[in-house]
């Protein structure tokens, strides 16, 4: 792609879309929709008047947009229509009140709970459901209500971009333009990090060092299982499976560790948490969550719709000629190459979509499978199909339209040649020390759209190509992009929005963002430490 000769007026041009969503979100305060909106009317304003965009440009740009946004959303709508299916009969609470009901030790409950379970419906669901449903279950425990909202808040973030079957990471992908087998490793090395730590902060918003020290060793092989699971499934390409994975793998080793502790005295002095500790149990706990509408749920089958996504995935993934098999829809999209007034060129390309091989026709399916097993076993009353339905509709239209327009927004920039024109100026401030900023950017991102999926296509072509004039890793800088954006999940305004309304925390909100922002600037300080050693170590 040709340069274009940077300048004040220039440089204020590719600044200004990211500022209108800005102000538009943080001070005005607008929907993730309508400041959506601000920024492609602001980008395609700006690309016409000072970047020479042609309608050609804009036109490719919009039309590409959608296609890189479909295959996000898509995955996002089969992840909402299981998870409804799933709360719809009850299996969701079953399963939690089940985890709570299994030991009285506070810090297996939130390592449980907060730790394990909320990582393994980020790995599911996403889109803050983890708060929604562990943050009024801890204040159901018992746990002071602060507690009950942070925890769940820094519990799931580390898996916010390998959850979801990466819906993030695919759009990450997507936007950067380099494949799951450059990016994931690495990626899911700096996630892997944010997940061990993520173990202690729980612990230690609970109750300061004391429970560290006491569950030192139950912390860390719990941590250290989920991110090398995370980590082993990304690096053999597996990285829809990921974030699941790891979720699983957390949630039973934690319910084995919490039965083995209350038969081992002394906790095999801190491999497992002491049980009971003096002064570490709670009041008996009251009821939480709706029961399921026929009676109890076992474990086992409230996990049903999710055991269905594994026995799927892994069949269309591992079986030998699967893959080929399911290969035999595939769309593939042209786009044409570009050229601005001033002369910056966009080469043409191709994105393919192989529609079977899909994680959102894998969820689809999956969500079909539990609705059967929950419709047989009695769980969903005949007819709830349309009201399930209806709901995944209202809860997908706000992400749709908000994902939809924020692509259209990159595009457009990257398309008019302003991610590089950024690009030249973040240089210009950070220069070799860009990494240690890095994940600041992606937590920006999120705080700012409320979304890994939506920071990553705001700020992953710019992070790509700071990287590229850096002669940089362009593989470390998207990771260290898209792990920022995850913490950010942390402090997101609307993921503590909701902790806050489900744990009885409303009007309290800066309240509890201020507990989370202690944990979560460390810990990204930390991965961009980590990214910037990483990259002299090239």
């Amino acid at each position: 792609m040709a340069e274009i000769q940077s300048s004040i007026p220039m440089f204020a041009a590719a600044t200004l879309p990211i500022l209108v969503v800005l102000v538009t979100m943080v001070w005005l305060r607008w929907s993730g929709t309508m400041a959506g909106f601000a920024g492609v009317i602001a980008a395609a304003a700006m690309g016409v008047l000072l970047l020479g965009a042609t309608p050609m440009v804009l036109a490719v740009a919009g039309l590409k947009a959608m296609v890189l946004a479909f295959d996000v959303l898509y995955i996002v709508w089969a992840a909402l229509l299981l998870y409804n299916i799933a709360e719809e009969a009850g299996a969701i609470r079953s399963i939690g009140v089940g985890v709570a009901n299994l030991t009285e030790d506070h810090v297996m409950q939130l390592l449980i709970l907060g730790f394990a379970f909320s990582s393994f419906l980020q790995g599911v669901a996403g889109f803050g459901v983890p708060v929604a449903v562990v943050a009024p279950v801890l204040a159901g425990l018992g746990f002071p209500p602060i507690q009950a909202a942070v925890v769940p808040l820094v519990g799931h973030a580390w898996s916010v971009t390998m959850g979801t079957l990466s819906s993030s990471f695919q759009a990450l992908v997507t936007v950067t333009g380099y494949s799951g087998r450059v990016l994931g490793p690495w990626a899911a090395g700096f996630l892997g990090v944010a997940c061990v730590l993520s173990g202690f902060v729980v612990a230690h918003v609970h109750a300061g060092l004391r429970p560290i020290r006491r569950c030192f060793g139950a912390i860390l092989v719990l941590g250290l299982s989920m991110a090398t699971v995370q980590f082993g499934l990304a690096y053999f390409e597996y990285y829809l499976l990921a974030g699941f994975g790891a979720g699983m793998v957390g949630l039973g080793l934690s319910l084995f560790g919490a039965r083995l502790a209350q038969a081992v005295p002394g906790g095999y002095g801190g491999l497992l948490p002491t049980w009971p500790a003096e002064g570490d149990r709670q009041p008996p706990h009251r009821p939480v969550g709706r029961p399921s509408r026929s009676g109890g749920m076992g474990f086992h089958l409230g996990f049903a719709a999710y055991y269905a996504v594994i026995v799927i995935v892994v069949a269309a993934t591992l079986i030998p000629g699967a893959p080929a098999a399911l290969d035999v829809l595939r769309l593939r999209i042209p786009f044409p190459r570009t050229v601005t007034g001033l002369g910056f060129v966009t080469h043409g390309s191709t994105h393919s979509i192989s529609v079977l091989q899909h994680a959102g026709t894998y969820l689809v399916a999956s969500a079909f499978v539990a609705w059967a097993i929950y419709r047989a076993t009695g769980h969903l009353r005949s007819g709830g199909w349309k009201l399930v339905v209806r709901l995944t509709i209202k809860q997908a239209i706000p992400t749709t339209l908000a994902v939809l327009l924020m692509v259209v927004m990159a595009m457009i920039m990257s398309y008019t040649g302003m991610t590089r024109l950024l690009a030249q100026g973040v240089i210009t401030v950070a220069g070799r020390a860009f990494p240690i900023f890095s994940p600041f950017i992606g937590l920006l991102g999120c705080f700012v759209t409320g979304s890994n999926t939506n920071a990553n296509v705001l700020f992953g072509a710019l992070q790509r190509d700071v990287a590229v004039l850096l002669r940089q890793s362009p593989a470390i800088a998207a990771a260290l992009q898209t792990t920022g954006a995850s913490l950010g999940s942390m402090v997101a305004p609307a993921k503590v929005l909701v902790a806050c309304a489900t744990a009885g925390l409303q009007g309290r909100e800066g309240e509890v963002m201020r507990v989370a922002l202690k944990y979560c600037l460390p810990m990204t300080l930390l991965v961009g430490l980590l990214g910037w050693l990483a990259n002299l170590m090239q």
